[in-house]
């Protein structure tokens, strides 16, 4: 028999054997028979529910079917699995905005485009949250809509017919050439701070987000045939492999002299220990730090923007950029790729003197 689902008593408590090709499983119904017939009844009729439910369950997974079964889940329970498997914090808030949320306690089946326009609107009317918050929740729920897809828990993503709540932009402008040397001479308090001065000063010329800088190890620092020293690790964030070279000042930064320093340090210390160890928020250092020399809201992104902007300034093509960075798609490095009075001059000189006599009359 390929498939069968049946109810089993075992000493007087019930559950239900599933055999599919060969494959068998037994899960407890939580249900025990008790000495009276009429309540064995009833419960032999809930158990016949529930092995009907199972059934139809493996047959929308032959069949390629939405779940019946599973759409009737509730959306909180669905997110709440799921976040108890990531603990991304913004899917944590997005949660509990969603259980304060009137109509939040509703069925995977049940949400509809005109619920995710009212919940959106929700976030932004009602809970106090500035528009980038509330459009960080709104697009992590419609991720989970997108994985409920997925796993054939409902047909298709109710969210793909609303608009999301636009994020702002960001006012959070890379740091010219000047601002980064007013930095390097900017003191900073305390061994960790120094740390965290020289690690965001790195992150100005290899893009590393701030997870990236806490995990690297001298052995992701390789030094190849030519001399040159590469970092070649697998990002915290994304999963993805960057190969990114440093350049003399990277390298210095981290105390390198020469390329053989790159090969001569314990595999797995840590280039940044300090800031690898700290639990305290390191933001506040950088603030602090940038407020010295009136540059405002300092943060570790500063410093990735700042890399991708300074290397297209000085005449990367946005592929490189984007490859350096380490983004799967090259509109995520567009963000970063708004044009600097430096670029539009760049732009301009470039173009051909036709009228190099006199201008037409």
């Amino acid at each position: 028999m390929g498939k069968s689902v049946h109810i089993r008593n075992r000493k007087g408590r019930l559950y239900i054997e599933t055999y599919i090709y060969g494959k068998q499983s037994r899960l407890s119904l939580g249900l025990t028979l008790t000495g009276d017939k009429g309540q064995n009844k009833k419960i032999w009729k809930l158990a016949e529910v529930i092995r009907s439910r199972r059934e139809m369950q493996i047959a929308c997974a032959e069949w390629g079917i939405p779940d019946m079964v599973g759409g009737e889940k509730k959306l909180c329970i669905y997110i709440e699995e799921n976040y108890r498997k990531s603990r991304n914090y913004t899917l944590g808030r997005c949660l509990f905005y969603l259980k304060e949320y009137k109509f939040g306690q509703v069925r995977l089946d049940q949400v509809s485009p005109l619920w995710v326009e009212d919940f959106q609107a929700w976030l932004l009317s009602a809970t106090g949250l500035s528009q980038g918050s509330a459009s960080l929740y709104s697009s992590a729920l419609r991720h989970q809509l997108k994985l409920a897809v997925r796993d054939r828990l409902i047909v298709s993503n109710p969210a793909d017919l609303v608009k999301n709540i636009p994020m702002p932009e960001s006012r959070k402008l890379p740091l010219t050439v000047d601002e980064v040397r007013q930095l390097a001479e900017a003191p900073i308090g305390g061994e960790l701070g120094r740390e965290i001065k020289r690690a965001f000063l790195f992150s100005c010329f290899t893009g590393l987000r701030v997870s990236d800088l806490k995990s690297l190890e001298w052995g992701m620092i390789q030094r190849r045939d030519d001399g040159t020293c590469w970092i070649c690790k697998i990002q915290k964030k994304t999963g993805a492999r960057v190969f990114i070279p440093l350049n003399k000042t990277a390298g210095a930064i981290i105390g390198l002299k020469g390329a053989n320093d790159c090969i001569n340090f314990d595999g797995q210390q840590r280039v940044f220990p300090r800031l690898a160890a700290t639990k305290s928020n390191t933001d506040q250092y950088l603030k602090k730090w940038g407020a010295s020399i009136n540059i405002e809201n300092l943060s570790w992104h500063t410093a990735r923007h700042t890399m991708a902007t300074l290397a297209l300034e000085f005449g990367a093509d946005i592929r490189t950029v984007s490859e350096l960075l380490g983004h799967k798609d090259i509109s995520t490095t567009l963000r970063y790729a708004k044009a600097t009075d430096t670029l539009k001059k760049k732009a301009v000189d470039a173009m051909p003197d036709i009228f190099v006599q006199k201008p037409p009359k």
